[in-house]
């Protein structure tokens, strides 16, 4: 239920961030260079959503070997696509 709640969340605050988004927000896009991007992204690493609970539910997978690395990586690939919108989104609706 709750790994629902976040991506629910998470979708509902990048909507609401593309509602209030102003293209002119984006000319400093990365004012601190790759230093302050990878800084902004370790701090978000343990924040991604859903990873918990494909870890959880594997030990109903009929398949195991196959479904549980499978099911990693797209939880991984949807989340990081959600994170990359939001963050976007965001960036765009606040003045640096």
């Amino acid at each position: 239920f709750f790994p629902s709640l976040k991506v629910g969340l998470v979708i509902f605050m990048t909507i609401g961030a593309f509602c209030f988004f102003r293209p002119a927000n984006l000319t400093p896009f990365a004012p601190r260079g790759p230093t302050g991007v990878m800084h902004g992204a370790t701090s978000c690493f343990f924040a991604y959503l859903g990873y918990d609970e494909v870890c959880v539910v594997s030990g109903e997978a009929l398949n195991p070997q196959r479904d549980m690395p499978l099911s990693v990586l797209l939880t991984l690939l949807i989340v990081t696509i959600l994170y990359m919108l939001a963050t976007f989104a965001l960036t765009g609706m606040q003045s640096y």
